[in-house]
């Protein structure tokens, strides 16, 4: 019975290899370790992240403003519409552009190969 529990476990160590295509199962939300970043990309993009993570800040700070403004229209006695519409295309527009620019500076700095795999989490690096 020992012999055939051993034999069963060296067996499995066999087909427990590690696979990339299964890094996916185990992806954590902003997660770039699965890019296999040499050590000049990992300092750009701490420099990247943190330009990224403040021009986020700023925006929902913006965001808040904004959502006061259009409560304010929307309490007010007639609701106007094309200050609604711009006030919200502002807030998009200013995302789109954060968004753009770190998209700009990852396209720079990743390899061919690292873009193939970024482009799996893209959407969890959208601004909202």
């Amino acid at each position: 019975m020992r012999l055939l529990i051993s034999l069963l476990f060296v067996v499995s160590l066999l087909f427990a290899g590690h696979d990339d295509d299964k890094h996916d199962k185990h992806h954590f939300p902003l997660d770039v370790s699965y890019l296999k970043l040499s050590d000049y990309q990992y300092e750009k993009l701490v420099k990247i992240l943190k330009e990224f993570k403040h021009s986020r800040k700023e925006f929902h700070e913006e965001g808040k403003e904004t959502k006061k403004e259009i409560a304010k229209l929307f309490l007010s006695d007639t609701f106007d519409k094309d200050k609604f519409v711009k006030l919200t295309n502002m807030l998009k527009s200013h995302a789109v552009n954060i968004q753009a620019d770190f998209f700009a500076q990852m396209h720079k700095l990743l390899t061919p190969k690292q873009k193939k795999h970024f482009v799996k989490y893209m959407k969890e690096w959208e601004v909202e």
